[in-house]
Parts: structure tokens; sequence; C-alpha cells
């Protein structure tokens, strides 16, 4: 019963990360919504999933952006507004961190293997 509860909290918090990812997600908003403290909710979500939560909302974020670098022309730095960060050097690590690639980069090598693909 617990853990029928506690998924569907966890659910109710990714289904709200992946439609807001664009706009501003703060941990007392999610922590509200599914009927827990600030601190219990963190603790919660880190056990419940394994990552922090602020983490996890970068994950989706970078996620999107990937999506975007390969599907669009569209800007980077507009990329980055698009998909929640609020400023291009944040959004610069935080993807190099996940990606292990700047933005620029996953987009090059994105398109040069679809070139490739392509001959």
């Amino acid at each position: 019963k617990t853990n029928e509860i506690s998924q569907r909290k966890i659910n109710t918090v990714v289904d709200y990360v992946t439609k807001n990812y664009g706009s501003d997600i703060s941990l007392s908003d999610v922590a509200g919504l599914v009927g827990m403290s600030d601190s219990h909710f963190s603790r919660f979500f880190k056990k419940a999933t394994g990552n922090r939560f602020v983490e996890f909302v970068n994950r989706v974020r970078v996620s999107r952006a990937c999506n975007l670098l390969t599907e669009t022309d569209e800007q980077i730095a507009n990329i980055c507004f698009q998909v929640g960060f609020n400023n291009v050097a944040n959004f610069n690590r935080r993807f190099h961190e996940l990606k292990g690639v700047t933005p620029r980069d996953f987009r090059a090598q994105f398109t040069s293997r679809a070139n490739e693909q392509m001959e």
C-alpha cells in the first residue's frame, strides 16, 4: 500500500516536471503538489529515484534540449531558455555534465552522423 502511494506521488511529480520543464519549477511547489514539506519531499524523492530533485529536473530539461538541438536549427541560447534554464552558462555546464559534450558539439556530432548516414 505504501509503495503504491509512493509510486503515485512519484508519477505525479514526473508528470508535472515533464509538462512544465520550460517554466520555473520550485521544490516547494512540487512538494506541495504531493502534500509534503520541502525537506520531507527532498528525502522521499532521493530515496525513491536515486536522484536529487534538481538533478531530475535538469535531466528532463537537457533531454528536451537534445531533441531540439537535433530536430531544429534553433539557436542554442533560445533552446536554453525554452527548456527552462535561465542562463546559458548554467545550461552549458549542466548539459556538459550529463552528456559529456557542449550543446554545440552535441549538435555538430549529430549533424555529421546524420550526413554520414545519408551518403
